[in-house]
C-alpha cells in the first residue's frame, strides 16, 4: 500500500467547477479545460463529487443510475476523455461512490416500491419506524403508500437506504464498479461508507457488526488492494482505521476528528472557537500513533472553509491560508485539496436563505424557525456552517460570475470574487496558490524528511510542529507575539520576517 502514499489530491465539485454549456452548471469538459491549471499544483489524482445521473435532490449524492454520466455533466464519453487527458498530464481520476442509499428513481427502487420480488430486498422496510433519527433531521423512516410500509432512509427521504445484507445488492455494486474501472478510473471515494453494515432494528447505524466483512468482500471483488481508495468515515479512531485500512480493505479513511473540534457538544451547528490544546492532542495523535496512511483534509464539499471558521477570512486572509497548508501540508499521508482552497477561497456568508441550495441547510433553517428562533440569529448559524460555503462557484477571474459561467449560476459567486480569483492570485509571486505549489513540491520532493515523528506543543495562541530538521511555528492569533526563531527559514507566510516575533496568523518554518 505504501506506494499510493504521499500523493496529493485537488476536490472538484463539479456543479461549481466551470459550465461550458451556459447552462449555470459546472460540467466534465469544464474540467478539462482547467487541467493544465491543475497540473501546475502539482496534483497526482482529482477526486470529482459524483457526476453520475441524479435527480439533484442532495447534489448528486442521490444516485439514479450508476453507470449513467448525468446530462448536466456532459457524457460517459466526456467522463472517459477527461481519465484520457488527465492521464496525459499524469493525473489519476477518483469517482465518488455512493454504496449506501441510491435516489429514490433509482430502478432498484421503483421496483422495490412494485414489491419485486428481486429488488423489494434491496432497500429496509418495516411496519413501524423506530426511534433512530436522519442526519438531516426528523425520522430516518419513511412511509411508503404504495407498499404499505416504512422504509429506512439516514438522509433525505428520497434517498433509500441500501439493503447490504442481501448478497445481490453488493454483487450488482461490484459489477458497477468494476465498470468504472475497466474505463479508467484509478481511484475511488466511498460516500458515508461505514453506514453500510447498519442493523436498524438494534439501533446500530455506522461500523455495524459486519461493517469490516463488507469491506473486505468490496476490496477483494473490485480494488484488489491495488487503487487508491478513501472512505468517509466521520470521528473514527486509530483502531478502527486500522480496522478499515488495510490490504484487505481501503487505503485510507477520512476521520475529521479535527474538524468536529469546535462542534459544541458534538453539534455541528453549534460552533466554538478552536481550542489549539485539543488541536494539538488530535494532530498528534494520528501523526504519531498512526502508522497507516493518513488521510490530511483542511475542506472538502460537506465543510464550511477552515480559514473563515477557525482564522481571519478578510484582514490576514492569505496569511490565514498559508498558514493552513504549512502546518497541514507538512504532516504525513496523503494531502486532499478542496477547489478554491488554493487561492484562499472563503465562506460565502449569504445572508437570505433563499440564496442557499443544500438540503440540510434548508431542513435546518425549518427546524430552528419551529423552535422560535429569530431569522437574524437563525441566519447567523447557517451562513457560518451551511455546507453551501464550499459549494459556491468556483472564482475564475473578475468578469461577470467570476468567469464561470456566462449565466446566473446555479448558486450565487462569493461577493469577494473581484478581489479573490484564480487569474489574480497567478499572477502574484505572493499568492496563496504559488505558495501551495512551493508546499507541495516540497513535500514530494522531501518526504522521508516530512514522515519522520513530530514533537507538537501550544500555548494556547501558537502552536509549534517539530520534526528532525525543520520546525513549523503557526500563530493563531491577532496578535504579536515574541518568540525565538532561526535564521534559516524555508516557508514564511509574510514577505519578510521580524527577528523573534511571530505577527498575526504569521507561520515561518525554519530548518533545525
Amino acid at each position: 500500500m505504501r506506494d499510493l502514499e504521499n500523493k496529493v489530491i485537488y476536490q472538484i465539485y463539479p456543479k461549481s467547477f466551470k459550465d461550458t454549456t451556459g447552462n449555470g452548471y459546472g460540467d466534465i469538459n469544464g474540467i478539462i479545460e482547467k487541467l493544465d491549471y491543475i497540473q501546475d499544483l502539482g496534483v497526482d489524482y482529482i477526486w470529482l463529487s459524483p457526476c453520475c445521473k441524479s435527480p439533484q435532490n442532495d447534489n448528486g449524492y442521490d444516485i439514479s443510475d450508476y453507470m449513467q454520466i448525468d446530462e448536466l455533466f456532459g457524457t460517459n464519453e466526456d467522463y472517459e476523455r477527461l481519465i484520457k487527458e488527465a492521464k496525459k498530464r499524469n493525473i489519476k481520476i477518483m469517482m465518488d461512490l455512493v454504496l449506501n442509499h441510491t435516489s429514490s428513481e433509482h430502478i432498484w427502487f421503483k421496483k422495490a416500491l412494485q414489491k419485486d420480488s428481486r429488488y423489494y430486498d434491496y432497500y429496509i422496510w418495516r411496519d413501524e419506524p423506530n426511534d433512530i433519527n436522519s442526519m438531516f433531521g426528523g425520522s430516518a423512516w419513511a412511509y411508503s403508500e404504495e407498499v404499505g410500509k416504512y422504509y429506512f432512509r439516514l438522509f433525505d427521504k428520497t434517498q433509500p437506504d441500501l439493503n447490504w445484507e442481501n448478497e445481490n445488492v453488493r454483487k450488482d455494486l461490484y459489477e458497477m464498479i468494476n465498470y468504472w474501472i475497466g474505463k479508467g478510473v484509478e481511484g475511488f471515494r466511498l460516500d458515508v461508507i461505514d453506514l453500510i453494515g447498519k442493523e436498524p432494528d438494534k439501533m446500530i447505524t455506522g461500523k455495524g457488526p459486519k461493517f469490516y466483512e463488507y469491506l473486505k468482500e468490496l476490496n477483494n471483488n473490485t480494488f484488489k488492494d491495488k487503487i487508491l481508495t478513501v472512505g468517509e468515515c466521520w470521528c473514527s479512531t486509530i483502531d478502527e482505521s486500522y480496522k478499515m485500512c488495510n490490504k484487505d480493505g481501503l487505503t485510507q479513511a477520512f476521520h475529521f476528528t479535527h474538524q468536529c473540534l469546535t462542534h459544541t457538544y458534538g453539534d455541528k451547528w453549534n460552533q466554538s472557537k478552536i481550542n489549539l490544546y485539543k488541536l494539538c492532542d488530535c494532530i498528534n495523535k494520528w501523526e504519531n500513533e498512526y502508522t497507516g496512511i493518513e488521510a490530511i483534509v483542511m475542506n472538502n464539499h460537506d465543510l464550511p472553509r477552515l480559514i473563515s471558521l477557525w482564522l481571519n477570512d478578510n484582514e490576514y486572509r492569505k496569511e490565514s491560508a498559508k498558514l493552513l497548508i504549512t502546518l497541514f501540508g507538512l504532516l504525513k499521508g496523503n494531502l486532499y485539496i478542496y477547489q478554491g482552497e488554493e487561492i484562499g477561497m472563503t465562506n460565502a456568508y449569504f445572508n437570505s436563505i433563499d440564496k442557499y441550495r443544500d438540503v440540510e441547510t434548508l431542513n435546518k433553517y425549518n427546524e430552528l424557525k419551529e423552535k422560535g428562533l429569530s431569522e437574524d440569529s437563525i441566519m447567523e448559524i447557517i451562513k457560518l456552517v451551511s455546507r453551501d460555503n464550499a459549494r459556491i462557484p468556483m472564482q475564475w477571474d473578475d468578469t461577470k460570475n467570476a468567469g464561470f459561467s456566462d449565466v446566473a449560476p446555479w448558486i450565487d459567486v462569493n461577493d469577494n470574487y473581484n478581489k479573490i480569483n484564480v487569474k489574480k492570485d497567478i499572477n502574484s509571486e505572493d499568492s496563496v496558490f504559488n505558495y501551495y505549489k512551493n508546499i507541495i513540491k516540497f513535500r514530494k520532493e522531501n518526504y522521508e524528511k516530512i514522515e519522520k515523528k513530530a514533537t507538537f506543543n501550544t500555548d494556547g495562541k501558537i502552536i509549534s510542529m517539530e520534526k528532525e530538521d525543520f520546525i513549523v511555528y503557526a500563530n493563531f492569533t491577532n496578535e504579536n507575539i515574541e518568540i525565538p526563531l532561526g535564521n534559516d527559514i524555508l516557508f514564511k507566510n509574510y514577505e519578510n520576517t521580524k527577528n523573534n516575533l511571530l505577527r498575526p496568523f504569521e507561520t515561518i518554518v525554519v530548518k533545525k
